[in-house]
């Protein structure tokens, strides 16, 4: 299994196990946080991590949106409801 691959997987798979759908959304730190700490903590990691985020919202598979909070503005993200068949085979294909 490639990468890029492994990073989706993991991402898809904190947003299908929080149940983020349609207008649930959580914070995008919050899914960058679930990713393992090489990946965050290296350049090439974080460009791995930007590259595959942009995929999957170019497949719109996830979206990601900008939301008012308490203290500003940031980014959340939730899985689109209209990809649900597949993201659920792309989880079972990986495993």
């Amino acid at each position: 299994m490639e990468e890029e691959d492994k990073l989706k997987k993991i991402i898809l798979q904190k947003l299908v196990r929080t149940n983020v759908w349609g207008g649930k959304h959580t914070p995008l730190d919050f899914v960058v946080k679930g990713v393992p700490e090489h990946y965050r903590n290296t350049h090439k990691g974080q460009k791995a991590v930007e590259k595959t985020l942009k995929k999957l919202t170019n497949n719109e598979w996830i979206i990601i949106l900008p939301k008012r909070t308490g203290k500003g503005t940031s980014d959340h993200v939730s899985l689109n409801p209209r990809k649900v068949s597949e993201i659920k085979q792309f989880l079972e294909k990986i495993n």
